[in-house]
């Protein structure tokens, strides 16, 4: 594995159109994008990962600007490089300021490498396989009238999911009844989650978490803009439900930031976000804390899921279940990959092939790709 090298870089921007449109707080779409990275080594093996443009209706990163980063800087900087997971990032590192999500895909891709020459799966090379399968929660219920959250989110309980995450963030009054309508339809047995993304100033969002505690809420995740830490510490005194923060962590050193405040209960970490290093970084700082640490992201498809999968497999000190995610918040199953990693509700299988242990599907990727290439390849 010492002499492979990386002989070429690709990058491939893909979109999944659902049949209904998914709604957060900061907007709605009914398209996914996504970059496919692929790092390809002399040895006729290649690491795959997908650079996930989220969330939806605000990109954290817009196609043309991962399709650029990756072509300008990533595709010069490790063309010829030897297969170093850590020297091949502190290139890219050293050239790209931000870019979160691109870099945890190389991340990512470079293990998926590595794992893949040395014949094991990644989850062998982060810690070691604890699990087969990962409890995960059901798809998303977005926005929309309580009624209707009501009546996906009882769907997804009968379906055997044990946990249902919902989307708010209009008004104060209008969650409410969201809340009160979901947890109605869902019982008492299944555990509820709350995502605000962002919406929240600290009164309100005090005045709103309030009036939902009754109804046992696991967790009320990013109330309020990421750059409020300030605002999300004085919540969290003023609360009785748990505090997850997301948006506000793109790093380690944020993670620490939170931690330092008392800022949060809880803390998402999501591998297209962080990679595997930054993941498991951040996971071990929130056990030294005691925190838990709540793991993926519920928009993606199945080369990032695998790759949240393999941590989750492995890392200790997460909140079951995961937030592993599928375009199925619009109403779709499509894929870029051949497994089907949840067969049944409720739980997502852990690849054992080497690498992320998951087949490109080079036929649906024709179809999705939005570049006018065709093939493996062009």
């Amino acid at each position: 594995m010492q002499t492979a090298k990386i002989v070429a870089v690709d990058a491939i921007p893909v979109n999944v159109t659902g049949p209904r449109p998914f709604r957060i707080s900061e907007g709605q779409t009914a398209v996914h994008t996504s970059v496919i990275l692929r790092l390809i080594s002399d040895r006729g093996v290649e690491g795959n990962a997908e650079i996930v443009c989220a969330p939806p209706g605000k990109p954290e990163e817009f196609p043309e600007e991962v399709m650029g980063a990756v072509q300008r800087y990533v595709m010069p900087a490790l063309t010829g490089t030897p297969v170093d997971r850590r020297a091949a990032m502190a290139k890219v590192e050293a050239l790209l300021k931000g870019r979160i999500w691109t870099k945890a895909a190389v991340n990512n891709a470079l293990f998926d490498l590595q794992a893949k020459l040395l014949e094991a799966p990644v989850a062998t090379l982060i810690g070691g396989r604890a699990l087969d399968q990962v409890p995960v929660i059901g798809p998303v219920v977005g926005m929309a009238s309580p009624d209707e959250m009501a009546r996906i989110s009882a769907e997804e309980a009968r379906a055997g999911f044990t946990a249902i995450k919902i989307k708010v963030g209009e008004t104060v009054e209008a969650d409410i009844a969201r809340v009160e309508a979901v947890r109605e339809a869902i019982g008492p047995k299944v555990k509820l989650r709350v995502d605000a993304n962002d919406h929240y100033r600290p009164a309100d969002c005090i005045r709103l978490v309030r009036a939902i505690e009754r109804l046992d809420i696991e967790h009320v995740e990013q109330p309020l803009p990421r750059y409020d830490i300030l605002g999300m510490a004085e919540v969290k005194r003023n609360i009785g439900v748990p505090l997850m923060t997301d948006d506000m962590v793109a790093s380690p050193i944020d993670a620490m930031n939170v931690i330092r405040l008392q800022a949060a209960d809880r803390m998402k970490v999501k591998v297209t976000k962080h990679g595997l290093d930054g993941a498991l970084t951040i996971i071990s700082m929130l056990e030294a804390a005691g925190l838990a640490a709540v793991l993926g992201h519920v928009f993606e498809m199945g080369l990032a899921g695998a790759a949240e999968s393999h941590m989750a497999a492995t890392a200790r000190n997460l909140a079951f279940p995961c937030e592993i995610g599928s375009m199925r918040p619009m109403g779709t199953t499509v894929d870029i990959i051949r497994e089907d990693l949840q067969p049944a509700p409720g739980f997502i299988k852990v690849p054992t092939g080497p690498g992320l242990g998951v087949t490109l599907d080079w036929d649906r990727i024709d179809a999705l790709r939005t570049d006018g290439r065709r093939g493996k390849a062009a």
